[in-house]
């Protein structure tokens, strides 16, 4: 289904869950796309559909070149239902945004207020960390921001996983100081021995 601009934006900021995709290339994607975007480029979309979500909405732009109705064809020819698109590229998109209430804010300092640290630390969650890790079944939640220490919580796949702490600070805390330069300490407040459904076993 074909979205307006304000749609599909609305439709990325408050539906979970929804995963964007963006058909350009990988170069053009890496010189910038929406904040979660994941870069399918349309040359390569009919051999990965087996590894787009199994639940959720699913989100399609471009740079405005018409690859947006290629990928509907495919997508209904493989009997995919829950997908979106917008006429419009990359560009119009940006400019959309400008003072929109549909932006998504993705930075925060020290000086910002506790709800502004929250808001940017959550995005970042929602938008680019939890749709990496629901392959694996696992999902981050923020508990809170004290001063510049993020708390926060995993459960699925990621409580009790093996694993998880190559993925909290060899990825996640890279990422996170990205978005919020001056934080402190990243805390992981997951009670990990609790975990029934672990994605990789602790010393497996």
């Amino acid at each position: 289904m074909k979205l307006s601009i304000e749609d599909f934006l609305k439709k990325r900021k408050e539906t979970r869950p929804s995963y964007v995709f963006d058909l350009r290339p990988l170069e053009e994607y890496g010189e910038g796309h929406l904040v979660g975007a994941h870069n399918l480029p349309m040359e390569f979309m009919e051999s990965n559909l087996h590894r787009l979500p199994f639940t959720g909405e699913l989100l399609f732009y471009d740079g405005g070149e018409g690859l947006v109705e290629r990928a509907e064809a495919v997508l209904h020819e493989n009997g995919f239902s829950d997908y979106f698109t917008v006429d419009v590229g990359l560009e119009a998109l940006n400019a959309a945004l400008v003072d929109s209430e549909y932006d998504i804010k993705l930075a925060c300092t020290a000086e910002d207020t506790k709800e502004v640290k929250m808001e940017a630390i959550k995005n970042l969650l929602d938008f680019e960390v939890n749709p990496m890790v629901a392959s694996h079944g696992g999902y981050f939640t923020l508990l809170d921001v004290e001063g510049n220490d993020v708390h926060v919580e995993l459960g699925g796949g990621c409580q009790g996983c093996g694993m998880v702490d190559m993925t909290l600070r060899q990825g996640v805390e890279k990422r996170m100081r990205e978005v919020f330069p001056d934080m402190g300490e990243l805390v992981d407040d997951t009670d990990h021995d609790s975990g029934d459904n672990p994605y990789h076993q602790a010393g497996k």
